[in-house]
């Protein structure tokens, strides 16, 4: 009778621990950052008394990579999955959108750049803004880390550097970090998360520019239309289909009130009223 009792006393106590476990989270820091730390998390945990117990941001390769080896519950993919990862049985559920975008410093004349000028300036082949119509200035263009798999890095090689490898300049870890560095220059230029953007403090923000793309603006309708070059989805995934918290994260991040905080920094896959 003991032993059966103590049985059932630790059912009661190790159920309720189950029942709210923690969600993990790793991948894209622009999800991470822009979305998760920029209050998705804790209203999360305010509607339903579940939390993220973690958000790591190494980037989406990274992050999909813990996923399958079950480090964590839940990625974030700020790009499509790939074929390999495909392969893995993976969910993948859009919340929203975003643009990579490029962005200079405010007293830089240049407010839109061809594709061609992109390529040449991140291939090291372009390296006086006066070639794409700039004073005669050297372009000073930093980039994330270019070994890290990182999806804003793998999305402009492919679709602006057609799968050409960028040039070696100034690496710097996080995103926000990169248009922080074009706000110190004025000859700098960066291609970054036009949601990141959002989240840096008005004085930064007040520094520095995005600029069009092939004359197509970085806006909320070129942006879910795929009309804005550099358009990508921000993806949660998981191992299977979603299952217990983490669905009911999914569930809240499609949910009007999580559209509305998706909606502060990028476009929502609902528009919300």
């Amino acid at each position: 009778m003991l032993k059966k009792f103590c049985i059932v006393l630790s059912a009661l106590f190790i159920l309720p621990t189950l029942a709210l476990a923690d969600i993990t989270y790793s991948g894209s820091s622009t999800i991470g950052t822009g979305i998760l730390k920029a209050g998705a998390a804790d209203a999360f945990a305010n509607k339903t008394g579940k939390k993220l117990a973690s958000i790591e941001i190494p980037g989406s390769g990274k992050g999909v990579k813990a996923l399958i080896e079950g480090k964590v519950m839940v990625a974030g993919a700020s790009r499509p999955l790939k074929p390999e990862e495909k392969k893995e049985k993976l969910s993948s559920t859009t919340i929203g959108y975003d643009a990579v975008t490029v962005f200079v410093h405010k007293n830089n004349p240049i407010k839109n750049l061809s594709k061609e000028q992109l390529k040449g300036i991140f291939t090291g082949k372009i390296k006086n803004w006066k070639e794409v119509g700039g004073k005669n200035a050297p372009i000073v263009p930093n980039t994330e880390i270019l070994d890290g798999k990182r999806a804003t890095i793998e999305m402009f090689q492919e679709h602006v550097l057609d799968g050409a490898p960028h040039a070696k300049f100034k690496q710097i870890d996080l995103p926000r970090d990169q248009i922080i560095e074009v706000a110190k220059d004025e000859n700098g230029v960066c291609s970054v998360s036009l949601g990141l953007y959002a989240t840096l403090p008005g004085d930064i923000k007040g520094k520095v520019k995005p600029i069009s793309v092939n004359n197509t603006a970085p806006d909320d309708k070129n942006v879910r239309s795929g009309a804005y070059l550099i358009s990508r989805p921000l993806n949660l995934v998981t191992k299977g289909v979603a299952k217990g918290e983490v669905k009911e994260f999914i569930s809240f991040m499609l949910s009007s009130e999580g559209q509305t905080i998706v909606g502060k920094n990028f476009v929502p896959v609902r528009k919300v009223k």
